[in-house]
């Protein structure tokens, strides 16, 4: 009996050794800080604050330089004004856009698939695609068949072209999914339509291509008024304020204003200055001083953007697919097709909406008999006066926002914003060092700033 007892005894400790073995070894194959997976649903926020760093961010303060909106005038933002600037300044930019944007986007789609959450996929899909519109107008050529797999260490850069048939893909697809739907979206004011957002994304991409019909056609599906697709800053603490609040007043001051930048200059009405929009039928007082700018108490310049009660407050929204970017193209696509008396509707509709912002301005509604030569709007022609009219007031009225920098480049510089320095304009931005290091893809022949992207030469 003992015998047994003790072999009994012998198997059971083996038994109790073999399990415990097993657990310290389960315990040790696991990482409690590491993430083993992620719900797509919590992804979505990630990515789509991505979308609003890069949109809202770096890129478009240097944007805004370049075409006249803001002014540099500290530390590197001299150089940046100047059209000084290395590769070196985009690598932040660059991995915004690739690691912590697309790849995320790319991931949820998956995820959202796997799942059958087709209104998921669709608005990680509009997301992707604001994203890569934007990185595609700025660089031109970027990855994108290949980009974010991890198998392929050095992506190939897709044609320009290839990139916006890309996205137009995506948005269509998403269009099914998303009508009168704005889930998805805690990183923006609700509100928003994303089938609106996504017609006026798609817009924007066939108005670059010089599709004029197809841009049309798109934008009349597009953002309605009261839903525009808005980030937001409501919560008005730091992580959450505006960006450039953030910038401006918080950790750079003084680095970039708006004395002396051709905005500020076509708005203000100051007696004697002949750059003025404003006339008989439009009072942009009110827009230029209280909204956009201030010249009053914390400012590091004559004038800055107002990052106090304005357009650029801590818990102020920023704009980044609107109605009045929708009525534009609308507008701007008439205006194209010689129909004046369209785009002069669409043009109208943004000076009423206008007159609801800025309270005491006046934008009284235009007749066609107020453009041409030597009448209240100058021009060549009725025609070139009402389309020089349309494209100001979209440079105006997307204070901040990228596409301004690609409208300027788009129509050649019609507006004729004049140059910081030298004898040209950027057209681009640089590909980042970090890629040019690690990437034998970089198309070694655009890496000059001067250089016109493929819808832009």
């Amino acid at each position: 009996m003992k015998r047994i007892n003790i072999l009994s005894l012998i198997g059971i400790l083996s038994i109790a050794l073999i399990s415990c073995s097993k657990e310290r070894k389960e315990i040790n194959d696991f990482n409690p800080n590491q993430f083993s997976d992620s719900d797509p649903t919590l992804m979505i926020t990630g990515a789509q604050m991505a979308n609003v760093l890069f949109n809202e961010g770096e890129a478009a303060r240097l944007a805004g330089i370049f075409s006249g909106h803001f002014t540099g005038a500290d530390r590197q933002y001299i150089s940046y004004q100047n059209y000084s600037i290395v590769a070196g300044d985009f690598d932040n930019i660059w991995g915004t856009v690739y690691a912590e944007g697309i790849a995320q986007c790319r991931l949820i789609k998956e995820k959202a698939l796997a799942a059958n959450n087709m209104e998921l996929h669709s608005v990680a899909a509009i997301t992707e695609a604001h994203l890569l519109l934007t990185a595609s107008g700025l660089w031109g050529d970027i990855p994108n068949s290949e980009a974010c797999d991890d198998a392929i260490l050095m992506p190939k850069y897709d044609k320009m072209d290839d990139v916006h048939q890309y996205c137009i893909g995506i948005l269509d697809a998403a269009l099914p999914y998303v009508e009168g739907s704005s889930a998805f979206s805690s990183a923006y004011v609700g509100g928003h339509n994303w089938a609106e957002v996504a017609q006026t994304l798609k817009a924007r991409a066939l108005l670059r291509k010089g599709d004029y019909t197809g841009a049309q056609t798109a934008a009349e599906n597009g953002i309605q008024a009261g839903k525009d697709l808005l980030v937001d800053h409501s919560a008005d603490a730091p992580g959450a304020w505006n960006l450039f609040f953030d910038f401006c007043y918080w950790n750079r001051g003084g680095y970039m204003v708006s004395s002396g930048s051709h905005l500020s200059k076509i708005l203000n009405q100051d007696s004697g200055n002949t750059m003025t929009r404003s006339n008989d039928k439009t009072d942009e007082s009110q827009r230029y001083g209280q909204y956009y700018f201030s010249g009053t108490g914390y400012n590091y310049s004559d004038l800055d953007p107002n990052f106090l009660d304005g357009i650029f407050a801590s818990s102020s929204p920023f704009a980044l697919v609107t109605y009045v970017e929708n009525e534009l193209i609308l507008a701007e696509c008439a205006s194209r097709a010689k129909d004046d008396a369209t785009a002069l509707a669409h043009l109208n509709n943004v000076r009423s909406f206008n007159q609801g912002i800025y309270g005491d301005s006046t934008y009284l509604p235009y007749d066609l008999a107020d453009f041409g030569s030597g009448q209240m709007v100058d021009g060549t022609d009725a025609s070139d006066a009402l389309l020089h009219e349309i494209l100001e007031e979209k440079y105006v009225s997307l204070f901040g926002q990228i596409e301004t920098f690609v409208d300027m480049r788009r129509t050649k510089n019609e507006l004729d914003i004049p140059l910081n320095t030298g004898s040209q304009a950027p057209q681009r931005f640089l590909f980042p060092q970090s890629e040019i290091n690690s990437n034998d893809n970089v198309p070694t022949d655009q890496l000059d700033l001067f250089m016109p992207l493929e819808y832009f030469k």
